[in-house]
C-alpha cells in the first residue's frame, strides 16, 4: 500500500501541473520532472524488507480458508498444488520484473510498449474485476467475523438472532449485519483520498499472523488430544484439484502489484532472487496454515465442535463463539478487513475510471454511482451468501488465468522473438488530457500518470536480453511457457466444468 501512496502522491502532483496556465512544453518539461523524482525515489528498501513486503502481498485472506479446503480436498494435494502452482507463479512474476525498464513506473507501461494499448487495456480490466470480486471476498469475510460478535451481545441482552446460514429479514440476521455494515462503511467509499487509512494498513498483517499462529496451536493441540480422531477425519488427495488451484492462484497473484515493489528494492540485481525467496517464505506460511489448520478442523469434526447453525468455511466456524481466543481473532480480522475494504474499493474506481471514461467529460455524479454500485453488490452476494470458497477459487481460475499466465508469457515471449514494431503507441494529447483533468476535479489522486512518457517519443527497445537468449534454445523456451500456459488453461476450464456439476 505504500507504492498506492506514492502513486497516488505522483498523480496529484501532474494534476496541479495540468490545472496551470503554461504552455504545453513546460507542462510537458514539468511532468517528465515529477515522474524522474518519483523514479529517483525508488531503491530504498534492503532486500529483507523486499522479501517481507513481496510476502505480505500474498499472505492475506486465503489464509483464513486453507484449513478447512485442505481438511476436505487433502493435505497432500494442497502441498502439491501449491509447489507447482507457486513455482509458475513465482516465474511468471519474474518475467515482468526482466521486461519492465528503468523509466517505466508499472506494469501497463510495460505492457503499452511492448504489446501495444490492447494488451494494457486487457491487464486493467481484469485488475478491476480481480478487485471487485477482491470486495467480494472481503465483505463476506467481513460479516462473517461481525456476526459471531453481534450474536453475543445479543444473546446477553434477550434479542433472538437467527443462524448465520439462515436467509431471513424477519429477524436479527446474517442479512441485516451486511445492511447495517454497508450503511457503516459507505462514507468511506465516498472518500476522494485514503488519508489515515494508509497509514494504518500495515499493521493488519498482525491480524493474520495471530490466526495463522492461532491455527498451528490448534493443530498441535488436536494431534496431541485426539490423534486418532484427526486421522479419521483427514483427507490426504482427493479429485478436487481445480478448487484447491483456484485458490492458491488467487493466493499467490502478485503480478498486478510487483513492479513497484521490485522497484524500490536497493539491490536491483537481487530482484528475481528476492521474488524467489518471498514466494518460497509465502508458500511455506500457507502450507503451514492449511496443515495445522487440517489438524484442527478434524479434531474438531472428531469432536463435534462444529457450532450449528456456522458456514463452515474458516477455521473459527469450528470452535464456539464465545471462546475467548475466537473472539479476539476476529476482533482484529474485522478491524484489518475493514481498513483494507475502502482502499480496494477506491482502487477499483481509479482503474474503471480510467479504464471507461478515459479522456471524456464526467459528471460528478458517476463518482457516487460507482461506490454505492460497489457497496450493493458486495451486499447482494453476501446477502445471498455465495459459497466463499466458490468466488475465490473462481477468480483465481480465470483472473488468474490473465494475469498469472497469459499476460506475463506472452509479454516475454513477444519481446525476445516478436516483430519489433515500428512505431510507438499514439500517447494522449497533453491538452485532451488537461480537459478531461478539469472536467473531473473531484476524482482527486485518480489521475493514470502512466500515460505520460518520459520521452518525447516512447523508446520500444527492452532491456538487454543477450544473456537471456543464450540460456535456452529458442523452440525449447515456447515449448515450455506453452505448456505452463496450458496448466493455467486447464485450471480455468476445470473449475468453470464444476460450476455446472
Amino acid at each position: 500500500m505504500a507504492q498506492l501512496a506514492q502513486e497516488a502522491e505522483v498523480s496529484q502532483q501532474i494534476q496541479k501541473v495540468l490545472k496551470q496556465s503554461v504552455s504545453k512544453r513546460e507542462k510537458q518539461s514539468l511532468i517528465k520532472s515529477i515522474k524522474k523524482s518519483s523514479i529517483a525515489q525508488t531503491g530504498k528498501a534492503s532486500s529483507f524488507q523486499t522479501i517481507i513486503s513481496v510476502s505480505n502481498s500474498m499472505v492475506g485472506t486465503s489464509t483464513l480458508v486453507f484449513p478447512v479446503l485442505f481438511c476436505q480436498s487433502g493435505i497432500g494435494l494442497g502441498i502439491v498444488i501449491a509447489i507447482i502452482i507457486g513455482l509458475i507463479s513465482c516465474r511468471t512474476t519474474q518475467l515482468l520484473i526482466v521486461h519492465n525498464k528503468s523509466d517505466e513506473m508499472d506494469l501497463p507501461d510495460t505492457l503499452q510498449r511492448v504489446l501495444g494499448p490492447k494488451w494494457k487495456t486487457i491487464f486493467n480490466i481484469s485488475n478491476v474485476i480481480l478487485l471487485w470480486a477482491s470486495g467480494i471476498i472481503y465483505m463476506i469475510l467481513i460479516c462473517n467475523q461481525l456476526y459471531p460478535l453481534i450474536q453475543i451481545i445479543c444473546d446477553n441482552i434477550g434479542i433472538e438472532s437467527a443462524p448465520l446460514t439462515d436467509i431471513t429479514l424477519s429477524k436479527l440476521s446474517y442479512q441485516w449485519i451486511g445492511i447495517g455494515y454497508t450503511l457503516f462503511i459507505l462514507p468511506m467509499f465516498f472518500q476522494k483520498k485514503l488519508g489515515i487509512i494508509l497509514q494504518l494498513l500495515p499493521y493488519g498483517i498482525i491480524s493474520v499472523f495471530s490466526f495463522i499462529l492461532f491455527t498451528i496451536y490448534e493443530g498441535i493441540y488436536m494431534l496431541v488430544t485426539d490423534h486418532q480422531g484427526v486421522v479419521d477425519n483427514l483427507k490426504w488427495f482427493s479429485l478436487d484439484v481445480s478448487t484447491m488451484a483456484g485458490t492458491f492462484a488467487l493466493a499467490l497473484l502478485i503480478q498486478s502489484m510487483v513492479v513497484p515493489i521490485m522497484k524500490n528494492n536497493m539491490i536491483q540485481q537481487n530482484n528475481n532472487r528476492d521474488i524467489a525467496i518471498g514466494f518460497g517464505w509465502t508458500w511455506f506460511v500457507y502450507c503451514m496454515a492449511g496443515t495445522f489448520g487440517a489438524f484442527a478442523v478434524a479434531g474438531a469434526l472428531a469432536n463435534n465442535q462444529k457450532q450449528e447453525g456456522k458456514s463452515g468455511s474458516t477455521l473459527l466456524d469450528y470452535y464456539p463463539s464465545d471462546n475467548p481466543l475466537v473472539i479476539i481473532i476476529q476482533v482484529l480480522l474485522f478491524l484489518q478487513l475493514t481498513l483494507v475494504f475502502p482502499v480496494l474499493q477506491f482502487i477499483t474506481r481509479s482503474q474503471f475510471f480510467g479504464l471507461i471514461y478515459d479522456l471524456e467529460r464526467q459528471p460528478k455524479w458517476q463518482f457516487y454511482a460507482f461506490s454505492l454500485t460497489y457497496a450493493i453488490t458486495c451486499l447482494v452476494v453476501q446477502c445471498v451468501e455465495v459459497d466463499l470458497s466458490l468466488i475465490i477459487s473462481l477468480c483465481g481460475a480465470v483472473i488468474g488465468l490473465f494475469q498469472e499466465y497469459i499476460i506475463p508469457i506472452t509479454l516475454h515471449l513477444s519481446c525476445l522473438y516478436g516483430k519489433k514494431g515500428s512505431q510507438a503507441p499514439n500517447q494522449p494529447n497533453y491538452n485532451q488530457v488537461q480537459a478531461s483533468v478539469e472536467s473531473t476535479e473531484y476524482l482527486v489522486d485518480q489521475v493514470d500518470f502512466t500515460k505520460f512518457s518520459l520521452n518525447d517519443e516512447e523508446d520500444l527497445k527492452c532491456n538487454d536480453h543477450s544473456d537471456l537468449l543464450k540460456r535456452m534454445p529458442k523452440n525449447f523456451r515456447i515449448s515450455l511457457y506453452s505448456f505452463i500456459l496450458v496448466i493455467g488453461v486447464a485450471i480455468g476450464i476445470g473449475k468453470l466444468i464444476d460450476i455446472f456439476k
